[in-house]
């Protein structure tokens, strides 16, 4: 059919004003990123290095989330400064949903309490998208060493002080915690990551370690580090003979770290539930459960939401553990 032509132009005019109101930002932003979003690779930074819990965490979602998303997701780890170099990073990035970050209650949640100044802002400077998985600690020392029990270790240190490693600001606050509530005296030995306090300690170059048990698990089926606590509620399914720590009478300690996704600040809301909807899917997959659960990972994801509240709320307990444990920040 031939409009008048007075009725061509109006018409014309109107998708001209639909295409120039989308793209001032008139229609809704989440119908726009949604339709466009991915169509190109992604980046997952990691902020430690490769063999930690987040490293783990990231290769297992980005393993199955590429092809779900159809384009490539890469892995670029980004070590150093407690994990405060690749945070900082990922919240300058674009808040384009093309690079992300796997978050941790190292870098999000202990971390604020041990330095005086952050170059960002942990619960400001990002939208915390999904929970992984929540990875309680296990105390660690070498099969050879003397310490048969955890009352063992503890009288060692009263009688002279050992000492511990920590690879991690959740190590770090978790090792000063013990020795709050179980009155042991041992000095905190700083590194980089929790993989070289490992090798450290099965050096001997160290005393025992508070380490994610997705860390140590493999070190301890095979024999070279044995098991003297764990911090989760319930024995571990991998080793039913180490004991909790509230079995031993420690019922105040019961820190147990986190690892989840985040998006820099401002990233726009379709497609944080994007990545919420897939990376919690992704969880659901009876393989990726079996994996993380071999690596003593409890897998908990939430909505975007929940998850921005508990990011919020587990930075203020944190802090609160590293104020009690007499931890000055640096």
């Amino acid at each position: 059919m031939i409009r008048p032509f007075g009725v061509r132009r109006r018409l014309l005019a109107a998708g001209s004003l639909t295409v120039l109101t989308a793209l001032a930002g008139g229609l809704p932003s989440a119908a726009l990123a949604q339709g466009a979003y991915p169509d190109k690779p992604i980046t997952i930074v990691v902020p430690f290095s490769p063999g930690s819990a987040t490293d783990t965490s990231a290769r297992i979602i980005a393993e199955k989330l590429g092809p779900r998303l159809n384009v490539p997701v890469v892995i670029e780890n980004k070590p150093g400064a407690s994990g405060t170099i690749g945070s900082s990073f990922v919240a300058r990035a674009q808040p384009d949903g093309y690079t992300l970050i796997l978050t941790s209650s190292s870098t999000h949640s202990a971390t604020p309490a041990l330095f005086r100044k952050l170059p960002f802002d942990p619960t400001g400077d990002f939208t915390h998208v999904v929970r992984i998985a929540t990875i309680p600690m296990m105390l660690v020392v070498r099969e050879d060493a003397p310490y048969k029990s955890l009352q063992e270790l503890v009288k060692a240190t009263q009688a002279k002080p050992l000492n511990y490693a920590y690879g991690s600001p959740t190590s770090q606050i978790a090792g000063a915690t013990f020795n709050t509530v179980a009155g042991a005296a041992a000095n905190g030995v700083p590194y980089k990551s929790q993989p070289p306090a490992v090798t450290d300690l099965l050096g001997g170059h160290v005393d025992y370690l508070f380490a994610d048990l997705s860390v140590v698990t493999s070190f301890m089926q095979a024999g070279k580090l044995r098991g003297l606590a764990y911090t989760g509620h319930e024995r571990a399914k991998e080793f039913p003979n180490v004991p909790t720590l509230a079995e031993l009478g420690y019922q105040k300690f019961d820190l147990v770290v986190w690892v989840g996704v985040a998006v820099p600040a401002k990233t726009p809301d379709a497609i944080a539930q994007k990545l919420n909807q897939e990376v919690t899917a992704i969880l659901r997959e009876p393989d990726v459960l079996q994996r993380f659960e071999s690596l003593g990972m409890q897998v908990s994801p939430n909505t975007l939401a929940e998850h921005q509240a508990f990011a919020q709320s587990q930075r203020q307990v944190w802090t609160q553990r590293a104020v009690d444990a007499k931890i000055e920040p640096q």
